[in-house]
């Protein structure tokens, strides 16, 4: 379905530019143009649109605001975006306190790859290998061995949690 078909969702919450790139993002996951995206492309939509969170806790986010859906419509991304807008981003704080406990050295302000590798990829909801790769590349940090934790903080921030 094209832009020009789907109805423009309309917030009070939401500003002209947010609402542009979740209109950019949809119509670029919606691969079939059906007007829905699958449960996997609306995980990918909400990241896009600056939710750092683990697919379960996105799922949770969709279940709770739109119903638990094999598809989801336009307007009803839109609406969980626009409800739970307060948990985008990354929590700078959490996140230099899970880097720090990673690290092995005990200064707490460094890591290195292979710490961060095995505290990001070993435990829970963990990154795959690939996925870790990836987000040092994003952070412009893949060649990097020894990590400062409130750079790579930053480089997170700026690289994973900023909308399109």
């Amino acid at each position: 379905m094209s832009r020009s078909k789907r109805q423009r969702f309309q917030s009070s919450v939401l500003d002209d530019s947010l609402i542009k790139d979740c209109d950019i993002a949809f119509e670029m996951l919606d691969k079939q143009k059906r007007g829905v995206l699958s449960r996997p492309d609306s995980l990918r939509w909400l990241r896009c649109m600056g939710f750092c969170l683990s697919d379960a806790e996105l799922g949770g986010l969709l279940a709770r605001s739109a119903g638990d859906l094999a598809d989801y419509e336009y307007t009803q991304l839109c609406e969980t975006l626009e409800k739970n807008v307060a948990v985008r981003g990354v929590d700078t704080k959490k996140l230099q306190h899970a880097f720090a406990v990673f690290s092995t050295d005990g200064s707490g302000s460094k890591i290195s790859r292979d710490d961060l590798r095995a505290g990001l990829t070993g435990a829970g909801d963990a990154m795959t290998q690939d996925e870790f790769e990836e987000l040092l590349d994003l952070c412009g940090a893949s060649t990097e061995e020894m990590l400062d934790i409130n750079s790579l903080v930053q480089r997170v921030e700026r690289s994973v949690a900023v909308a399109p």
